[in-house]
């Protein structure tokens, strides 16, 4: 194992959480999943590989868990797939059957930047939207662009350490009957203070003590 991701000053106690873990890699593709019973490595075209779930040896960096079978080293530091370029919590290097593999793991990150990603409405304040009209929230370059199944709406925005800032949105004045206004209202109030970004794979959430606005990526 490269000195770069060996684990100083370890020493052995259980891992403190039961919750599934995920970890996965490209070229070829594969997912490794740590769950409270079992390691199980799913390579492409090939079998699962399972073991039973060792005490995690903890360090300074991270996490390693050794079976017989599949060795696991779990490095917090930032990483992105290549694949999807979705980043993620940590870096994961696994050795199965002697055989390396490597990619990333842990909860998914926001986008290093939300520039040219392109998000589906799904909910606001919880209240999913008709599966009818546009609902969307875009981004290009240093601007954005939404809609909540009435006006469009846009201006420009900037991103912090995890928070957007949109700036005054211009919109148009149409009426809309049924829900999309009440779900525009709602929708620009959000949008209209700082919002705290969190991702999951390819789910968004915009959210701030307003409201919160749930988000499913299309591109």
């Amino acid at each position: 194992m490269p000195a770069s991701l060996l684990l100083s000053a370890c020493l052995s106690h259980p891992d403190p959480s039961p919750a599934p873990y995920r970890a996965v890699g490209q070229e070829p593709g594969w997912t490794l999943i740590i769950d409270e019973h079992d390691l199980t490595f799913i390579g492409m075209g090939a079998q699962p590989i399972r073991q039973p779930r060792p005490e995690a040896i903890v360090g300074f960096a991270g996490e390693i868990y050794q079976t017989p079978r599949i060795h696991v080293n779990v490095v917090h530091a930032a990483c992105t797939d290549p694949m999807s370029g979705q980043g993620y919590r940590d870096r994961v290097q696994v050795d199965v059957d002697g055989k390396r593999y490597e990619g990333c793991g842990g909860d998914a990150a926001a986008p290093a930047r939300l520039a040219g990603t392109n998000w589906h409405v799904e909910a606001v304040n919880g209240r999913p939207t008709p599966p009818d009209g546009q609902y969307y929230v875009r981004f290009d370059g240093d601007r954005i662009s939404a809609k909540f199944g009435c006006n469009g709406m846009g201006g420009t925005y900037t991103e912090n350490g995890g928070v957007v800032t949109v700036g005054p949105m211009m919109s148009t004045r149409m009426a809309c009957p049924g829900p999309a206004m009440s779900f525009e209202n709602e929708g620009g109030a959000i949008l209209a203070r700082p919002v705290t970004v969190t991702a999951n794979g390819d789910r968004m959430t915009l959210g701030n003590d307003v409201g919160r606005i749930d988000l499913k990526r299309t591109y």
